[in-house]
C-alpha cells in the first residue's frame, strides 16, 4: 500500500483520563492530517536547501475582567504577550518528512505582577510511519505544555486561605508505538504509551504521576475511510506521592469511522469503564468506579470557505483537586475522579480571500467524588473572533470569549470576559 513515512508536529490535546483511548483517537486524527495537510504553504516558505521554514512574530494585548477567575473579589487587567513562532520541515527522502514547530513569548500583567510569566507552546505530535507492506508502524512522541487554569473544568480560581494562584502549570509528554495491519477490508491495530504528567507548582504536585497505556482494536473497513469495529483501552497510573493512591483503568466498547460525503466525517466511541483505586493514607480500603463513556465527532465542510463541527462527550477523568472540606480540618484528601459531560460546537467561514471569521461554544457538565459531599459543576461559554490578512506577511485579529462556571460548592464559582487583539508577522 502507498502511505507515505512521516514524521508531523500537530496541534496540541490534553489528556486528563482514560488516556490511553484519549491517545489512540488523537493518533486517528493526525494519522489523517499527516496523510492530507501541507504543513507550511510554498508560497509563505523560506528555503536553505532541503529545509523549509516558516518564522513569524507577533504582539496580542488582552484585557480581562478576572484575572484570578474567583467568584468574588474579582480582579481585571491589561495583558501584554509579546511572541515568536517557528516551524521547520525536512524532506528527509522521498518517503520521509519531519516537521517541527514552537511558539514562545512572554506575558506581562499591567498591575499583577505575580502572574508573569514566560511560556513556550510545543505542538505537540511528533510522529514517524513507517509501511511495511499491509502494515504501518507509528513511533510518536506528544508533548504539551501550558499554564491555563481556564480549559480545566474541573479548577476554579484560588479560594481564600488556599494559596493557590490563578495558573496551572503542567508539562505532559506521551511516547510510544502504534502498529497497524490492514490486510484487505480489515484492520487490526494495537499500541503502548508511556504518559508523563509533571506539574513545577507545589500547589498541583500531588498530580504528578506516570501511566503505562495499552490499546487494541479490530474491525472492518467498508471503505478507504470507513470502518467499524471494537476497541480495548486500559492504564496503569502511579502517583509520585505517597499521599495519593495508585489506580488502574479498563474500557471496552465499539467504534465506527464513517465518511458520510466528501465533506462530512463521523467518528464515534463508546463503552463501559472501570476504575480501580488503589488504598492510601486517607483512604485505607481500595475501591472501584464503574461508569461509562461516549465520544461524537462531527466535521463538516458546508461551502469551500465555510467548516463546522460538532464533538459531544462523556468520559471519566483523574481526580484533580484536593477536597477543601477535608483540609479545613487539617488532613489532605485526594479526589478520585470527575465524570465529564461536555458538548463542543466551532465554526469558521472565510468570508474573503484575505479576512476570515470564527466562533464556538461550549457546555459542560461535571461530578467530582469527593470524601465528604461531591462537587457538582455547569460551565458554558462561547467566543467569536475575526481575522485580516493586509498583506502577504501582515494579518491581525480581535476576539472576544465569555465562561461562566457554576458549582455546588462554596467557592467554585467563576464568570471570565476577555476581549484580545493579535497582530502578525511571518517572514
Amino acid at each position: 500500500m502507498a502511505v507515505a513515512s512521516v514524521i508531523s508536529l500537530g496541534a496540541g490535546l490534553f489528556a486528563p483520563a482514560q488516556e490511553a483511548l484519549h491517545s489512540a483517537i488523537q493518533g486517528d486524527r493526525s494519522y489523517r492530517d499527516r496523510s492530507s495537510v501541507e504543513f507550511i504553504p510554498e508560497l509563505d516558505a523560506i528555503r536553505t536547501g532541503p529545509v523549509t521554514y516558516a518564522l513569524g512574530v507577533g504582539y496580542g494585548l488582552e484585557w480581562n475582567d478576572n484575572v484570578y477567575y474567583q467568584s468574588a473579589g474579582t480582579d481585571s487587567d491589561f495583558i501584554h504577550t509579546p511572541r515568536a513562532n517557528v516551524r521547520a520541515l525536512w524532506q528527509a527522502t522521498r518517503e520521509s518528512t519531519l516537521s517541527l514547530g514552537m511558539a514562545f513569548g512572554y506575558q506581562k500583567y499591567t498591575d499583577h505582577d505575580d502572574l508573569d510569566r514566560a511560556f513556550f507552546t510545543p505542538d505537540s505530535d511528533i510522529a514517524w510511519d513507517i509501511p511495511v507492506k499491509d502494515w504501518v508502524f507509528t513511533l510518536y512522541d506528544r508533548l504539551l505544555y501550558s499554564r491555563d487554569l481556564l480549559n480545566q473544568g474541573a479548577l476554579a480560581g484560588p479560594t481564600p486561605g488556599s494559596g493557590r494562584s490563578a495558573s496551572f502549570p503542567r508539562l505532559e509528554n506521551t511516547i510510544g508505538l502504534r502498529a497497524r495491519w490492514m490486510p484487505s477490508h480489515y484492520l487490526v491495530e494495537a499500541g503502548y504509551g508511556h504518559h508523563v504528567f509533571y506539574s513545577s507548582s507545589a500547589q498541583y504536585d500531588y498530580l504528578n504521576r506516570s501511566t503505562e497505556q495499552f490499546f487494541a482494536r479490530a474491525g472492518y473497513r467498508f471503505a478507504e475511510a470507513t470502518q467499524a469495529g471494537l476497541e480495548v483501552s486500559g492504564g496503569l497510573t502511579s502517583y509520585d506521592s505517597s499521599a495519593r493512591g495508585d489506580n488502574q483503568n479498563i474500557s471496552v466498547g465499539p467504534f465506527a469511522q464513517w465518511q458520510l460525503t466528501e465533506a462530512t466525517y463521523l467518528a464515534l466511541h463508546g463503552g463501559y469503564v472501570l476504575y480501580h483505586y488503589d488504598a492510601d493514607p486517607y483512604a485505607p480500603t481500595s475501591r472501584e468506579l464503574s461508569s461509562w463513556y461516549v465520544s461524537a465527532e462531527i466535521r463538516n465542510r458546508l461551502t469551500d470557505d465555510l467548516s463546522h463541527s460538532l464533538t459531544v462527550s462523556r468520559e471519566v477523568q483523574q481526580g484533580a483537586n484536593r477536597d477543601a472540606r477535608w483540609d479545613a480540618v487539617g488532613v489532605t484528601r485526594n479526589t478520585d475522579a470527575v465524570e465529564q459531560l461536555a458538548l463542543r460546537y466551532s465554526i469558521s467561514w472565510a468570508f474573503h480571500r484575505q479576512g476570515s471569521v470564527s466562533a464556538d461554544g461550549l457546555y459542560e457538565h461535571g461530578t467530582e467524588t469527593q470524601a465528604i459531599a461531591d462537587e457538582t459543576f455547569d460551565r458554558y461559554g462561547f467566543g467569536i473572533s475575526a481575522a485580516w490578512r493586509f498583506t502577504k506577511h501582515f494579518s491581525t485579529g480581535l476576539g472576544y470569549r465569555f465562561t461562566k462556571r457554576l458549582s455546588d460548592s462554596v467557592w467554585g464559582d467563576y464568570q471570565v470576559n476577555s476581549v484580545t487583539l493579535n497582530a502578525n508577522y511571518q517572514f
